[in-house]
């Protein structure tokens, strides 16, 4: 069973790497800003800068739901083998973005100054609204590039091009640097510039990932043959705890950016809560790429209605964001005060040590931040959409909100602060709740908490799983697997059938992939259902369609795909 599950573990740790940087990336830029406007342009631009977060959310909120949903659809369809609806699903969601993407660009230039009054560049902080709408319009041409760059990281992953989302990052962020230092100490271009530099770094970003669309051995292809406005609603049903989660994410911004505008240090306050919100922004990212990684590779399992896989799933997915969320917790609580002074000048020295109150209690919540991250999204995988609505919302708005709210009155910015591990502990305790009440009795074991869509898959009775680790293991895969289907009522053409393709598949995936110096692992797992057999080999090792290269013949239907970097057969009999 452990040889079972690493095949998961392995897919999983490779994904998210890539993820983490990827999603690190996408909002790197206006990181960058942060730092650079804290300690350049003074506490008065960093408070204008604060008050744009809302609407930066917003626009991510827009990226989330493209992008989660067209992952978990097209990963859907792959883990079914249909890749043909996932190229359509792929073309209507860019056509989509495109429309999208001109509407939000055009109406954050021509309305930006109302846009910087609304977020609350008005009245006792009236003074902020020339930096506040000047750093928008410069962002403006960002926002495109920065919805786009959230779908092509998930696209290009489940094709295979994780390298290209790599380089491009790195291209990004030493642009983003490089300009927002040339607009500070060459151009002066104040918050103009900065938002100018973020824009231009997207862009050129945004040209990199775009050129993997160019390559021939893709799965994915624009084509506006075929697509269908139905595939459209799935992919915003889907995605829609993602607009649920970045949307109260803004709303609850905006809680907290009025509650500090309304304390005594005010200004000094906001941009503290700059600060915390841009650190806020990192540690989210790191962690949103484990639940990004989950919800995608959730959407492949639904698709194969693998069970094991499922559990395997969390239990890797948990320890991840546990492990974390543990490391970015003591790093935070530690230096705290160090962090903080990177945002700082010397007439910020206010701001500096408001923020590095905030983020010692900031840093506690990071312990739970992965774990109430990671559960939606897989719920958002496995479709079960209402679900993950609702703790998209009580997650990333009601509970850190109202607890704000409530404290506000005595205790004013700390309030803020402490709504943070207010808010994850109280949402931890509702997952435990609800698994509760769904297996009516106190959840003790992981499987409690898969929320699995029922029915799903064929009963494990019905199912066999074999591991492969070395070409020598496979001629007793394949007797266990004759053992497997005669019991369960298979006819000798259909043992003979699948026998002949397991030993020929397995024997070339082996003597392809296992030759170079590396671990790898081939995994058989045959399905009974009714009168048909389904039987899936899949491994880790370099692309190669072994089912080119047998000669067996019989089965109802084989395909090949390579997704995630696996190399995945399917049979049926």
């Amino acid at each position: 069973m452990s040889k079972q599950k690493s095949i998961i573990g392995q897919t999983f740790r490779n994904s998210v790497v890539s993820i983490i940087v990827a999603a690190v990336a996408v909002l790197l830029g206006v990181i960058i800003d942060g730092v650079v406007i804290g300690r350049y342009l003074g506490p008065d631009s960093m408070a204008a800068y604060t008050l744009m977060t809302p609407l930066i959310s917003v626009i991510t909120a827009v990226s989330s739901v493209l992008s989660t949903g067209v992952q978990v659809i097209c990963a859907q369809h792959i883990g079914s083998g249909d890749t043909k609806r996932a190229r359509q699903a792929f073309s209507v969601c860019m056509v989509t973005t495109l429309i999208i993407s001109v509407i939000i660009t055009t109406s954050a230039v021509i309305f930006r100054a109302p846009i910087a009054e609304f977020l609350g560049a008005s009245g006792n902080s009236a003074s902020l609204l020339p930096s506040a709408s000047d750093y928008l319009l410069g962002l403006a041409l960002a926002c495109p590039a920065s919805i786009f760059l959230f779908e092509f990281n998930s696209i290009i992953r489940l094709d295979g091009g994780s390298l290209r989302i790599i380089i491009a990052v790195a291209v990004m962020t030493v642009l983003d640097i490089a300009g927002d230092l040339l607009n500070v100490f060459v151009f002066h271009g104040g918050m103009f510039g900065m938002g100018l530099a973020t824009s231009v770094s997207y862009l050129v970003a945004l040209v990199i990932m775009g050129l993997h669309f160019l390559r021939k051995d893709i799965i994915f292809r624009f084509s506006l043959k075929g697509m269908r406005i139905r595939d459209m609603r799935d992919i915003l049903v889907t995605g829609a705890p993602s607009a649920v989660g970045a949307v109260s994410t803004a709303l609850r911004t905006l809680v907290h950016n009025l509650i500090l505008t309304g304390t005594a240090l005010s200004i000094n306050a906001v941009g503290a809560f700059g600060i915390l919100n841009t650190v806020f922004n990192f540690t989210s990212c790191v962690l949103i790429g484990v639940a990004i990684t989950t919800s995608m590779i959730a959407g492949m399992v639904l698709g194969e209605q693998d069970r094991t896989s499922a559990r395997e799933l969390m239990r890797i997915a948990l320890m991840t964001a546990t492990l974390i969320g543990t490391c970015l917790c003591v790093s935070v609580f530690i230096c705290a005060r160090p962090i903080a002074s990177i945002f700082g000048s010397e007439d910020g020295e206010v701001m500096v040590k408001l923020a590095a109150h905030g983020l010692r209690f900031f840093s506690i919540s990071l312990l739970m931040y992965g774990i109430n991250s990671t559960f939606p999204n897989y719920l958002q995988g496995m479709r079960r959409m209402v679900l993950s609505n609702v703790f998209s919302f009580l997650h990333t708005f009601l509970f850190m909100s109202a607890a704000a709210m409530l404290l506000a009155p005595g205790l004013e910015t700390d309030a803020v602060w402490l709504s943070f591990p207010i808010g994850e502990a109280c949402t931890l305790l509702c997952f435990c709740i609800l698994a509760g009440i769904l297996n009516k009795r106190a959840p003790m074991h992981l499987s409690d908490f898969l929320f699995l869509p029922e029915p799903f898959g064929a009963p494990e009775s019905e199912v066999l799983n074999v591991t492969v680790t070395d070409a020598s293991e496979v001629k007793d895969a394949c007797k266990k697997m004759t053992e497997f289907c005669t019991s369960k009522g298979a006819s000798g053409e259909q043992v003979s059938v699948l026998a002949t393709y397991a030993e020929e598949l397995a024997d070339k995936m082996t003597e392809t992939g296992f030759t170079d110096g590396k671990q790898h692992i081939l995994e058989i797992r045959v399905t009974h259902a009714e009168d048909e057999f389904t039987m899936r080999l899949r491994d880790n090792c370099k692309p190669y369609d072994a089912s080119k290269d047998v000669t067996a013949e019989g089965a109802k239907s084989i395909s090949y795909i390579n997704t995630l970097d696996l190399n995945i057969i399917t049979v049926r009999v």
